[in-house]
């Protein structure tokens, strides 16, 4: 496959033979997975990096209806383990925001990153800001689904991935995309979708209501 195109995947992922992501929801079933998802083939837009980079570049050389088991190292999955992103906290910092009975396995988010607590222990909180995946071998049971090739359905795949909220219509070869937040859509998003939807469809114009 080449760069821009854009398929549809379903896949499993293992470490260690234990299931810890799928888009199949009978599989989620069968493993105890949380089943409160939208479970649906996953879109990849070859080149962009919508999935790790092992995952990426095997589907790269697959065809649609390919059903194939890859492996993927740490270094092209979620990185290796680094020492330097384990911090410590003190617990009065937590109870100062109002954050009570900090416990190990709890995830935090301590300004832009998301955190888990590997201990708590004498007033002093042990944070872990590893991916939980850092540092394991992956391994993705992967089928190709299909590819999109109509140019208003890959811009819906698209915005759906990078926005994940709000509306996109189009007409007269102009993508309109509507925000429905209070926030505004930050402008380093708008210019990834309004660059990859220009790039990769047939379309000729993006704009944005808010």
């Amino acid at each position: 496959m080449e760069k821009g195109e854009l398929v549809l995947i379903h896949y499993t992922g293992k470490t260690d033979g234990e299931v810890f992501d799928t888009s199949r929801e009978e599989v989620a079933n069968e493993n105890d997975l949380d089943t409160d998802q939208d479970f649906k083939p996953a879109p990849v837009l070859v080149g962009e990096q919508y999935v790790i980079e092992g995952l990426e570049e095997a589907v790269e050389q697959m065809e649609v209806g390919d059903s194939e088991t890859v492996s993927v190292e740490p270094e092209k999955g979620y990185g290796e383990r680094d020492s330097e992103d384990v911090d410590v906290y003190r617990e009065s910092e937590f109870e100062s925001q109002g954050i009570d009975n900090v416990r190990r396995g709890d995830e935090l988010m301590i300004g832009n990153r998301r955190g888990r607590v590997l201990s708590n222990e004498s007033g002093r909180v042990r944070i872990d800001f590893n991916h939980p995946l850092a540092g394991q071998e992956l391994e993705y049971d992967v089928e190709v689904v299909r590819k999109v090739e109509d140019n208003e359905e890959k811009a819906q795949y698209i915005f759906s991935y990078r926005l994940g909220h709000g509306g996109i219509s189009f007409e007269d070869g102009t993508a309109t995309v509507t925000h429905d937040h209070d926030h505004e859509i930050p402008q380093h998003l708008k210019d990834t979708v309004r660059s990859e939807i220009l790039e990769y469809t047939g379309l000729e114009d993006v704009e944005f209501e808010e």
